[in-house]
This record gives structure tokens, C-alpha cells and sequence, in this order.
């Protein structure tokens, strides 16, 4: 723990045989780094560690992950490095879906991140107009604190990775929202939640989130095209309201958040998850449409898209929720997405690879947007 003092590596240079020796607990002859996620570890970066060793304790290959040099401050400030250590140690036993083992995690400690859901809710209370101050404090308070963190976890060698430029088919779609389910299903409406400080709720920064929108919705609207400018006038009236009643109107549940291709592996019909770094508690359906509208062609029509819904909605299998009412959900979700996407002209895409990807998302979500009707939407929330 964090009491022992003991060394934490920065970078992936400072991820040594001793210091792995010491950290695992046994001794390692020789060590080797390949890094991982090309294009996909915005926020961290992520290496694959082959560890010769004779003791048989010791697991021959390693997945480490460290905050990104370039994206570290941000990563500091939306609290994603704490977030998945927690997560694991939390969670990491008790899921109803594979996700990666854990062998060794620490960070150093900070009283204020222990008050973050305080401290959200009262910035969250100030006036729209004051955003771009409390994001600059917030960078200025973020930059300055130089926190460590690291992460072993287990490396899926007899999985295949996913790629989210290629996309997935509507079969595949239906196979990763079948996996995912079981962990929706356990934590619906659970007051297990409650109970830990970094998960928090979707809507406790719902004005700093619209405000970050309003900052980004001019060129992002250039950026999307003219099919989803109605989409983004009305999420710029209603955006807020919107979350704030999305949030309300169903139970909470465990959510991964960042449920898209490239945080999904596969072995045939077996699928397991990575990359909890953005997990968050509230309705379901957002981890739905955040996957659907990253992985589903453009293409597809809305009949598959219907298939691919009520699969899920099939494999959830909770008696309080009715199917029309999660549609109404989903669509809801779709829009908070494309709210939410207008913020990534922020992050260091890494490569081409990551600027191909982001484009190729925001093709797939226009193709779910456009049919939705923005008046019924209104008056969803409106009633809620």
C-alpha cells in the first residue's frame, strides 16, 4: 500500500527486473517491453511485459499501464488512473464477466480525490459562464499535483483484440452487448454502489459536461456536418436537462463507460473486457448506445440496429424495464454520446490511427442520430 513508501515508475523505462522482482514478489531473470493500444491508449500508456522467471508464481507475460506523458493532466483530472485501480480492486473478483486479473497496483494517495462526488456537486452548482474558469483551475490544481500510479494486470494471449476502426458486425454486436449484460444485470439498482467514493454518478457534472459542449459545439458541428446540426442545436437548449432526466428515470447500475471495439477481446463466442478507467454507476442503456454507436457499420440498417437492441435488452432480463421505454432510453443515450464526443478535439489522438478511428465513430453515430425524433425526445423528458 501506499504506506510502504515504495517506488513507483513514470515511465515505461522505469519499469525494471528489480522492480518487478520486488512488486511480484519473486525473482526475474530478464524482462522485455512491447507497447500496446497503437491508436487506442489515449490516456495511458499501455505495455506488454515478457518476464523470464523460475519461479512458476510469477506469470510469464504482463500487461503494465502508466499514465501518458502527453495526456497525463487531463487523465489526472477526470481521475481515470485512481478510477480503474479501484476498480479492480473492488470488482475485480466478483464480476459475472472476465475481465483481467490483477497482480500488483498502488498510487499515491491524495485527501482531495477521496472528496471528488463534494466537490463535483458544488462546482456543479455554479453558473454555466463560469466553466472555463473551473477548467483552468482545475488543469493549473491537476498539473501541479505529479501523482503516480501503476497497473499489473493479465494479459489475454489466447484472445484476439478488437478494432475498432473496422467496426463489428451485427453477430458480433449482439455477442459483445450478450457479455456485458450479467454485469448490468448484477449491480441494477444495487446500493453496493454507494459505497465507493471514486464511482460516480453520471449526472453529478451534467452542467460542467454541457458547459465543456457549448465551449466545443461550433467547430464540432463543422467537424460532424450538416445532418446532426439539428441534433447539436438541440442538445445545446437541452443538454443538461436531458442527462439530469436520463439520469433519474432509471436505475443505476455498474457501467464500464468506454464500451467500444478497442476494449473488447474475443475467443469464438467468449468475449472478456479491459480498460475501466472511465467506469461510472448509472442506467445501462449508456454503455448500449456508447457501443453501438462505436461499433455498428454506418450502414446497418435500422432493423439490424433493432435486432442488436432487443438481444441485449433479452439478455438483461430485468422485469422493471420495459423495451419501449429503453428504446426511448437508448435514444436519449445517443445524443448525450454526441454531446460528448464534441470534447475529444482535446485529446492527443497519439497517430492516424486514432484520428482514423474517431472518424470513423462519429460516421457510425450519425447514421443512429439522424432518425431520432427530437420532439418525442423533448417530450420524454419533459414528462420525466
Amino acid at each position: 500500500m501506499a504506506s510502504r513508501q515504495i517506488f513507483l515508475p513514470e515511465t515505461p523505462e522505469a519499469v525494471s527486473r528489480e522492480w518487478l522482482s520486488d512488486v511480484l514478489g519473486g525473482e526475474i531473470i530478464a524482462v522485455s517491453q512491447t507497447p500496446l493500444g497503437d491508436g487506442q491508449g489515449f490516456m495511458g500508456d499501455i505495455l506488454l511485459l515478457d518476464i523470464v522467471s523460475e519461479d512458476p508464481a510469477i506469470p510469464s507475460r504482463v500487461v503494465a499501464k502508466l499514465p501518458k506523458k502527453a495526456n497525463r493532466v487531463m487523465g489526472e483530472l477526470l481521475g481515470v488512473y485512481e478510477r480503474e485501480i479501484m476498480f479492480f480492486r473492488a470488482f475485480g473478483e466478483h464480476l459475472p464477466v472476465r475481465i483481467p486479473r490483477i497482480y500488483y497496483s498502488e498510487f499515491d494517495r491524495d485527501k482531495g480525490s477521496e472528496k471528488q462526488a463534494e466537490i463535483l456537486r458544488a462546482l456543479d452548482k455554479l453558473p454555466g459562464f463560469m466553466n472555463k474558469v473551473i477548467s483552468a483551475l482545475g488543469t493549473i490544481i491537476a498539473a501541479a499535483k505529479k501523482r503516480r500510479y501503476v497497473l499489473l494486470i493479465e494479459f489475454f494471449g489466447d484472445m484476439q483484440p478488437g478494432d475498432q476502426l473496422a467496426g463489428l458486425d451485427v453477430a458480433r454486436c449482439q455477442q459483445v452487448l450478450r457479455g456485458i449484460a450479467p454485469m448490468h444485470r448484477q449491480y441494477w439498482g444495487s446500493t453496493e454502489l454507494d459505497d465507493h467514493f471514486w464511482l460516480l454518478e453520471m449526472d453529478i457534472d451534467a452542467r460542467i459536461r454541457h458547459g465543456m459542449f457549448l465551449q466545443h459545439a461550433q467547430r464540432y458541428a463543422q467537424a460532424m456536418g450538416p445532418e446532426v446540426v439539428p441534433h447539436l442545436n438541440w442538445m445545446r437548449e437541452h443538454g443538461e436537462a436531458l442527462m439530469r432526466a436520463f439520469v433519474a428515470d432509471t436505475p443505476a447500475t455498474l457501467l464500464h463507460c468506454d464500451l467500444r471495439v478497442d476494449n473488447v477481446v474475443f475467443n469464438g463466442e467468449a468475449c472478456a473486457f479491459i480498460d475501466f478507467q472511465l467506469v461510472r454507476k448509472g442506467p445501462a442503456v449508456y454503455d448500449v448506445a456508447y457501443f453501438i454507436s462505436s461499433a455498428l457499420p454506418a450502414e446497418a440498417s435500422d432493423e439490424e440496429e433493432e435486432q442488436v437492441l432487443r438481444t441485449y435488452h433479452s439478455a438483461l432480463g430485468v422485469a422493471d424495464y420495459d423495451y419501449a421505454v429503453f428504446k426511448r432510453d437508448y435514444q436519449r443515450a445517443l445524443l448525450l454520446i454526441l454531446a460528448g464526443l464534441s470534447g475529444a478535439t482535446d485529446v492527443d489522438l497519439a497517430n492516424d490511427r486514432g484520428a482514423e478511428m474517431m472518424q470513423a465513430w462519429m460516421n457510425r453515430l450519425k447514421a443512429r442520430v439522424r432518425s431520432i425524433d427530437l420532439t418525442s425526445i423533448l417530450s420524454a423528458s419533459n414528462s420525466s
